[in-house]
């Protein structure tokens, strides 16, 4: 690819001297070295493209940003590796994963109303969190994802401290920069609200509410003391590891009591971590907060002090303008899931009022990537054009539709603020970690080029996971060309096999028999719930 198809002249001052070296580098890292790609974009920004400029990379952080020439002739005793016809951007972020490693299908029974998530433990046996995180941050990795929040979902297995330990073990080993959340529930787990249980158990047949109602293994560590406790081991264990970080997670304000939610929202002010919450995923999910918080579920948790840049809201399919509003007069960031929420049916959320009211908004794929490849690039793509399709169909602009500068926010800056990160990740900046992609361009080029777009236009159009050919952290080569570094892609695939292999079976012979009965039960009890959050909506 010449720039000049691309409309970006060469400095004159730059040439490119023949620098190709086969570097060995071992486990991936190299104390010093000179990555020369064809471009630099150091930040969303589309105006600030570097062509001819090469990134010095020492211990672990970048040390400098410059003219190829003028960083060889600083440190001539440095290792050059050159990049041809790439460019080099910030590491991208996954701001929602599981650590799963697979579509969620082989997991959950499906249903194009229900995401019972938290039932799966009873309709399938627990999955070993290490191969999962492995496989899933190795994925990442080789896809140009340097950062990830894993947001902690239980694998029911009675055990949820050993589940995290386990998914750790998997994210260092794999090299990813991750944040790890701790998450809890105490209400809601088999129905919500949790008062109309009983009314729920009694429709049942007496075969599935004795299934339903015997004492099981916990799902998380316990109360809200039991999992401040739990966050405090973990802190202290791995609180000095250089690419691990730590937040609190809840699955949504209907499975928290009050005093629940206050108590991990005071602790995680109280310890700068920050609180990771989804909220109306599914239309199921916005009923019952309708239904639970008659004033606004946004309005109850600004009385308990929870809408603050601290925040990150997951999903907001279902927000109202009002509520986007609220949102960003508290500065809210939020997370949008778009191949997610396509797959189980849940919506599309309405990322055009989001940005246009100035929220930052970050991607994520909850392992259930539209094409089940994980490839934040097309899920960007996909966001993109759903967010003028709603804004059309809702009575937005017609011509609006989110900038260069905010789609790639999106994988990178506003990533980074979603999860806490923010000055750490998502930027190419000297005295930062070396946390970095290089995409080729090969692939982007063809006949159908857009010779008018600029070349960051026709990679967010174009460029997909593929063209990925180096994904660094902290100064460690992790991916290069095809090949994990330091990681035996054969043997971690073997034990996810082994896993999958043993998820398939039932964890109890009565449940598969079971699950279409409680499906419509479900069904029912959500249904009507739907109704007449709908019939309030509509007489307000």
């Amino acid at each position: 690819m010449t720039r000049s198809a691309l409309t970006f002249p060469a400095r004159p001052d730059a040439h490119r001297p023949a620098l190709d070296h086969d570097l060995d580098l071992g486990d991936g890292g190299t104390e010093s070295l000179i990555l020369a790609p064809d471009y630099i974009l150091p930040s969303s920004d589309p105006e600030g493209l570097l062509p001819d400029f090469a990134v010095l990379v020492q211990e672990g952080k970048i040390a400098a940003i410059d003219l190829v020439t003028s960083l060889i002739e600083a440190h001539p005793d440095v290792a050059v590796e050159r990049l041809h016809d790439c460019i080099i951007l910030p590491g991208l972020i996954n701001a929602h994963q599981q650590g799963r490693a697979m579509t969620a299908a082989p997991l959950t029974p499906g249903d194009d109303l229900l995401d019972n998530a938290l039932m799966v433990r009873l309709a399938r046996t627990s999955l070993d969190p290490y191969p999962l995180a492995l496989v899933a941050a190795t994925d990442m990795l080789s896809h140009g994802v340097t950062t990830a929040l894993h947001a902690g979902a239980s694998q029911g297995t009675g055990d949820y401290e050993g589940e995290l330990r386990a998914a750790i073990r998997g994210y260092l080993e794999a090299g990813l920069r991750t944040v790890i959340c701790v998450s809890g529930l105490d209400q809601g787990q088999i129905v919500s609200p949790s008062e109309e249980l009983p009314v729920f158990l009694d429709r049942l047949s007496p075969e599935l509410s004795a299934l339903l109602t015997e004492p099981s293994l916990p799902t998380y560590a316990g109360s809200a003391d039991d999992t401040i406790a739990l966050m405090g081991r973990l802190l202290a264990e791995f609180g000095t590891e250089p690419t691990l970080t730590f937040r609190y997670a809840l699955p949504g304000p209907q499975y928290v009591s009050d005093a629940y939610l206050s108590k991990i929202a005071a602790d995680a002010q109280a310890r700068g971590i920050g609180l990771h919450m989804i909220l109306y995923e599914s239309q199921v999910d916005w009923a019952v907060c309708q239904c639970l918080y008659p004033e606004g579920v946004l309005t109850r948790l600004d009385t308990l002090g929870l809408l603050s840049p601290a925040l990150t809201i997951v999903q907001g399919v279902w927000l109202s303008p009002a509520e986007i509003e609220l949102l960003a007069a508290r500065g809210v960031c939020t997370v949008s899931t778009p191949g997610s929420n396509l797959r189980l049916r849940h919506g599309i959320a309405r990322l055009g009022p989001l940005l246009r009211a100035g929220i930052p908004v970050a991607l994520g794929t909850n392992n259930r990537a539209l094409a089940d490849d994980e490839d934040m690039l097309s899920e960007l793509r996909l966001a993109a054009g759903l967010a003028r399709v709603t804004d059309i169909s809702q009575g937005g602009p017609w011509d609006d539709r989110p900038t260069t500068a905010e789609q790639f926010g999106m994988l990178t800056e506003n990533g980074a603020r979603a999860i806490g990160l923010a000055g750490i990740a998502g930027r190419l900046v000297v005295g930062g970690p070396a946390d970095l992609m290089a995409l080729s361009l090969q692939g982007i080029e063809g006949p159908s080029l857009d010779l008018e777009a600029s070349l960051i236009d026709n990679i967010l159009n174009r460029a997909s996971a593929r063209d990925v050919c180096l994904t660094m952290v902290g100064g460690e080569i992790r991916y290069r060309e095809g090949a994990l570094q330091g990681i035996d892609r054969e043997r971690v695939s073997g034990l996810l096999r082994e896993a999958l292999t043993y998820s398939r079976a039932a964890a109890d012979p009565a449940w598969p028999e079971l699950w279409s009965e409680l499906r419509a039960h479900l069904r029912h009890h959500y249904g009507a719930k739907i109704k007449l959050a709908r019939q309030r909506l509509n007489s307000a």
